[in-house]
């Protein structure tokens, strides 16, 4: 198959760049490893950032300065300011495709409080906010053309010379290996979270596929050691949106005492609850002070969530809670435009690292980053795919990945995948959770290697090639452990505490030796390089360049 543009992710932050692209004149097909509803964006229930409404409460400098502060000293500046100033008029579209924000009687959005905000500028549609922006984007690609491929799984990524040529794919309905051919690839395929399994609003699937094939493509990755837990979740993982909070829930131990306060960053809050459970206590949302209107209008995924996994009614008993991880901050590298270092890939959403989040993330932000880098990502593909011929792609690699699964579907199975990837969350979540230190992360290291030396005994117990399931996860599985082995390093590496990475033996933070981001190479053989740069100067360099390759068409 040959496409111009090729979005591997159905999220707001892939739609967008796909719809962007189908504008431009392009071929496009969204390529999404299940249905294009289970991206994290369709969960993300809480609302979006944007400042709608000039006033002395509120202003996009002040949207600008929380999200600095909330970077915790690792901010890209630049693209905080050009996205927040960009924020309104996204509202502004994503109205006009038919999302139907709440609004008061005069039809003015209305905007509830978040962590780390000094004004309340999140626009929400109830607590679901991220279903309905994803569920009117789909109606929209579909409407303009945008082709969507559901039931396949990134391989790899081809290259020709050192450019971009296509990628390789798993058909998940037959097992089959096939390749497609492009001009520019946007990878918009969500974080790495779900390696957290038994600790993770995510589901298993987020695996990080995307940032493992970029990293096994020679792509360099920054920031992988920045996990953000999420503060209320349930001991499921099952997610509590921040609007609860937003909407007035309070945080409360067994005696009924608001020990922290509820609408700090969620680095510092999830940090305050496992303290108070390690010290013996148990925390709880308590919902039962809000009126019954507001809970059914403002929370009623909430309150469904909360009775169909914890059989807890909100509105009279008190929702036992304790910290997830839930999104990953670092990513594949990107600049300003999102492109990489290899010509012809962009990246956006949470599987890119931006810089707009730093150490920390706030809450709306990250539909307002998956948008703002979506559509940045389409614009530049398309524009490189229209001066760009096909490149032949390379079908020993095909070969190479029809060999690799064909050997996991009929070898035989000497490991149980379920207990594996359950053991490797455990691992995770006690030794590079919240808090981590050296012992803990050397722990968490030797336990990966541990699992990679097994990992070649995994393989299917069902030999059916028809939507083989185990065949998919012990795909997934590689990639977590190869993910998980360049967190760890970049967590050993980064010697101080800093946003949601906090080293218990070097609580403070260092901006004269870690002020600026970690990268991660990978330099063949199974070795991978961690360093810290400031990128700022090739960046310049790389923005002049484009600008004379624009001016020449």
């Amino acid at each position: 198959m040959l496409y111009d543009v090729i979005v591997v992710g159905s999220g707001i932050s892939g739609l967008f760049a796909a719809l962007y692209a189908k504008r431009a004149g392009c071929s496009v097909v969204v390529i999404t490893k299940s249905n294009p509803f289970r991206s994290n964006s369709a969960v993300a229930s809480g609302g979006i950032n944007a400042v709608i409404n000039l006033n002395e409460q509120d202003s996009i400098y002040k949207h600008i300065k929380d999200t600095v502060n909330g970077s915790d000293g690792l901010a890209n500046e630049i693209n905080i300011n050009d996205m927040c100033k960009e924020a309104p008029n996204i509202i502004s579209e994503l109205s006009e495709m038919g999302v139907k924000f709440d609004s008061d009687e005069s039809g003015n959005i209305k905007q509830r409080p978040f962590g780390g905000a000094s004004a309340n500028r999140t626009c929400y549609i109830a607590d679901r906010t991220g279903s309905a922006i994803v569920q009117n984007l789909l109606m929209q690609c579909r409407k303009e053309g945008v082709e969507i491929l559901s039931n396949h799984q990134l391989l790899s990524i081809t290259k020709f010379d050192g450019k971009l040529s296509g990628i390789t794919l798993l058909h998940r309905a037959d097992s089959h290996v096939t390749a497609f051919a492009c001009k520019s690839l946007v990878l918009a395929g969500g974080g790495f979270a779900g390696i957290y399994r038994g600790h993770s609003t995510n589901p298993q699937e987020s695996s990080g596929d995307v940032i493992a094939a970029a990293l096994q493509a020679g792509m360099k990755l920054s920031n992988l050691e920045f996990v953000q837990f999420h503060p209320t979740t349930l001991k499921n993982g099952a997610l509590i949106s921040e609007a609860a909070r937003g909407e007035g829930a309070y945080i409360v131990d067994e005696a009924g005492k608001r020990f922290t306060d509820e609408l700090q960053t969620r680095d510092k809050l999830s940090r305050a609850i496992l303290e108070h459970i390690q010290e013996g206590h148990k925390v709880y949302l308590d919902f039962r002070h809000l009126s019954a209107e507001t809970i059914e209008t403002k929370l009623p995924s909430t309150q469904k969530m909360a009775l169909n996994s914890a059989g807890i009614d909100i509105k009279t008993e008190l929702l036992e809670i304790a910290p997830s991880a839930h999104y990953t901050i670092g990513g594949i590298w990107t600049r300003g435009d999102t492109s990489t270092d290899v010509p012809g890939v962009y990246a956006c959403g949470e599987c890119a690292a931006t810089g707009v989040h730093g150490a920390n993330r706030l809450g709306g932000n990250s539909l307002l980053e998956g948008a703002y880098f979506g559509r940045i990502a389409g614009i530049e593909a398309a524009r490189r795919a229209k001066r760009q011929d096909f490149l032949p792609i390379d079908f020993s690699q095909v070969n190479k990945e029809y060999r690799r699964v064909n050997l996991i579907l009929e070898g035989e199975s000497h490991f149980n995948i379920n207990a594996m990837r359950k053991n490797l969350g455990e691992s995770l979540f006690k030794n590079v959770g919240v808090y981590r230190n050296e012992g803990s992360l050397i722990d968490a290291f030797e336990y990966v290697h541990y699992l990679m030396k097994h990992q070649y005994g995994l393989h299917c117990v069902n030999k059916e090639r028809h939507n083989n399931v185990e065949l998919s996860s012990i795909l997934e599985f590689r990639n977590a452990l190869y993910i998980a082995e360049a967190m760890i390093l970049s967590a050993m590496k980064r010697e101080e505490s800093r946003g949601v990475h906090y080293r218990t033996d070097f609580p403070d933070r260092d901006d004269k030796h870690y002020g600026v981001s970690s990268y991660i190479r990978n330099l063949g053989d199974g070795f991978l390089k961690i360093s810290f740069e400031n990128d700022m100067i090739s960046n310049i360099f790389y923005k002049i360049k484009s600008y004379f390759k624009k001016l020449k068409g």
